[in-house]
């Protein structure tokens, strides 16, 4: 049998595997096992929201593409929006980012399975993968981990809104289009309550006295911004030992949130070293050395240090990765509002 033109490897197809999480990154490496004909047993925790997604995040990169071909499954059929610009405070710039339908996608990457409401059991495995995202429930727990609290809404209005991002402290709020109509709003903040962020910004409030807008329903989540560098081990060795993937080894951009494309990528380089837990570590930490780097700003930020040029070339760089069209002029005032904000809500007064 073969997967994107690979041979898998001998005895894989005989493997019988336990996957904690039917999340993105965990249906995602559910469907590339299965097509590779392991057996798979899905767990996850009971969901309680409308979606049964916590969080639902439905944005990502344009390297979304290409990892959804490699698990046989058409894009084109998930793609809500193209966005081609954005605006950050009030900046319009040049994007190539994109919303999906993450419901729809998990469900057909998931092909009917059903999951079981407990933990795995420590026994009759080969292995056991954590895809608990930001809740790491079976890797050991994380030293210094940085954990953003969420809220999200998906609403429904009578006339077109903006897209847009707002900074707010380390973390920022978003717009995002999903039709015509239809959009995913939200705020994601390390230092206080999301909702009450959102509230002080106006955007419910403001927007309902021009138009008519509808909270079809919202929750509350946590993502993780720890990054892959900051979350070792990714590897427990044991029988059945057990390796992490996505949110669980900290697969987030620390400073934008962004964990679609990197969590699916993660399920990529698992399986091009299922059998070298060393190479998995090294694969993972190479791939997202520019985590590393937003890691280290974010800290800056939260110790309250002046910023310079240092940070303000990683933001640039990292920026041309999701595609956004913007200069060092514009990175620099992004950064000084990141600053800004940080200083003013950790001291307040």
């Amino acid at each position: 049998m073969t997967m994107e033109g690979k041979i898998v490897p001998p005895g894989r197809s005989r493997l019988n595997v336990a996957v904690a999480g039917a999340g993105m990154t965990g249906a995602y490496l559910y469907r590339l096992l299965t097509n590779a004909g392991c057996r798979v047993h899905l767990f996850d925790r009971e969901q309680n929201t409308q979606c049964g997604l916590t969080p639902c995040a439905w944005g990502t990169t344009s390297d979304f593409t290409r990892l959804v071909q490699k698990a046989g499954l058409d894009p084109a059929k998930y793609i809500l929006k193209k966005l081609e610009t954005v605006v950050i405070d009030g900046l319009k710039v040049n994007a190539e980012l994109l919303t999906f339908d993450k419901p729809a996608l998990i469900h057909d990457l998931l092909g009917g399975a059903t999951y079981c409401c407990a933990p795995p059991p420590t026994t009759g495995y080969d292995r056991i993968i954590d895809a608990t995202g930001a809740h790491r429930a079976l890797l050991p727990p994380i030293e210094d981990d940085v954990i953003l609290n969420c809220c999200q809404y998906l609403v429904e209005t009578d006339a077109p809104l903006e897209n847009r991002v707002r900074i707010v402290g380390v973390g920022y709020a978003w717009c995002f289009p999903l039709s015509d109509r239809r959009y995913h709003m939200g705020c994601g903040t390390l230092l206080e309550d999301p909702r009450a962020v959102l509230k002080r910004m106006g955007w419910f409030q403001s927007e309902t006295e021009r138009y008519k807008m509808q909270t079809l329903c919202g929750c509350l989540g946590t993502i993780r911004l720890t990054g892959p560098h900051q979350s070792l081990p990714f590897v427990v060795p044991g029988t059945p030992s057990i390796w992490g993937i996505g949110e669980a080894i900290g697969c987030v951009a620390p400073l934008v949130g962004d964990g679609i494309a990197p969590g699916m990528r993660s399920v990529e380089l698992l399986l091009d070293n299922w059998e070298k837990p060393a190479g998995y570590q090294e694969a993972i930490l190479s791939e997202f050395q520019w985590m590393k780097e937003e890691r280290d700003v974010v800290d800056a930020l939260k110790r309250g240090e002046t910023v310079g040029i240092r940070e303000a070339r990683i933001l640039l760089k990292n920026s041309r990765r999701m595609n956004l069209q913007v200069g060092i002029k514009e990175v620099w005032g992004i950064l000084k509002i990141l600053a800004a904000n940080y200083v003013t809500r950790a001291n307040p007064g």
